[in-house]
């Protein structure tokens, strides 16, 4: 079978955010937020995002957005380099491009009513004519995504955290996009609704062939919805590789420690040999030289701390390579996750 097609593709992506001191703002320095990350997203496929809290993944989405403007770096959109655009061709190519946010409160505007906040990009968009059509459309993509159209008329604080995820997810389908950004969509509702929101997440994609970039630190999420998966460290990308060949053979030292922290469900199958991270993430202001990573790896050696490592292609022993960024990965042996019914 012929490969997907990519739908986006990232080359040396770079966001640095000044730092200014005094009474003149000099800049005296930059928080390096993403640095150098090379990436592509097939069409209809999930590519996870994961690593530690502010690594950079939430930064990475809306760049790839533009919601926020990139550093340096090549950004393609379905074959076109969107870094060039003007505003007024932007905002067209905003309907192929949506978000959802973690926090599905503060994302809704208070003081609009449901059909209100779902309507907006319809009108805005024009893709719906006249009151009678936009709720039509309306009351459509509510029972598409769950929610009663009865409901309509109600504001956010009327609703659980889970439906107010759903109102947020209505919201992005309304302009019928090709690719969505999934920023934790999750990580602000309780463990009985998220099960519910991934597998709407999951329906929508085959009805309507979405691609997702899914950002989260859930890796047992992670490892349900997502096709491949990039592991991200003081925004830099250091492993990336599909979902099944990255649980089972890790390739990085970081992503052998972000697995072995999954809980097992079966006592049985419990991890002699968890990874246990010492010291804390470096300030993204002032990295270390050389591999990110090296102040908190066991396995660092002296070209660790001098070289940056490139994100190469490595083979593994199930015959499914990946892309790695260290200097000893052909050297490590690094245990994966039990691939067993009672852990998956």
């Amino acid at each position: 079978m012929a490969e997907p097609q990519e739908l986006v593709r990232v080359t040396g992506l770079k966001k640095h955010f000044p730092l200014t001191s005094g009474v003149f703002r000099r800049t005296v320095g930059a928080v390096r937020a993403v640095e150098d990350v090379t990436l592509s997203i097939r069409k209809g496929e999930t590519l996870a995002l994961v690593g530690e809290s502010g690594c950079g993944k939430s930064t990475t989405g809306r760049l790839l957005l533009r919601l926020i403007e990139a550093s340096a770096g090549e950004l393609m959109f379905d074959g076109q380099d969107i870094r060039t655009l003007d505003r007024r061709a932007l905002r067209t190519l905003r309907r192929d491009m949506q978000i959802i946010f973690q926090d599905p409160f503060s994302s809704l505007n208070p003081r609009m009513r449901v059909c209100e906040l779902i309507a907006e990009p319809l009108k805005f968009h024009q893709l719906a004519r006249g009151r009678a059509e936009v709720e039509a459309e309306v009351d459509h993509l509510m029972n598409i995504v769950g929610l009663a159209p009865s409901h309509r008329d109600k504001f956010p604080h009327q609703f659980s955290g889970g439906q107010r995820q759903r109102i947020g997810i209505a919201r992005a389908l309304a302009v019928r996009p090709r690719f969505i950004v999934c920023d934790e969509p999750i990580s602000a509702l309780d463990v009985s609704i998220q099960a519910q929101v991934i597998n709407l997440l999951a329906q929508l994609q085959q009805d309507f062939g979405l691609t997702y970039l899914f950002i989260s630190h859930d890796l047992s999420v992670v490892r349900y919805v997502s096709d491949r998966v990039a592991v991200m460290y003081l925004g830099r990308i250091v492993e990336l590789a599909d979902t099944a060949a990255l649980f089972e053979e890790p390739r990085h030292p970081y992503t052998a420690a972000l697995l072995s922290s999954i809980p097992v469900p079966d006592p049985s199958l419990e991890r002699k040999d968890r990874v246990i991270l010492t010291g804390d993430v470096p300030s993204p202001s002032n990295p270390p030289s050389g591999c990110p990573f090296h102040p908190r790896c066991v396995h660092a050696q002296a070209i660790c701390r001098q070289e940056v490592p490139a994100l190469r292609t490595v083979a593994r022993g199930s015959g499914r390579p990946g892309q790695v960024a260290c200097h000893l990965a052909e050297d490590l042996d690094l245990q994966g996750i039990p691939t067993t019914e009672a852990s998956a």
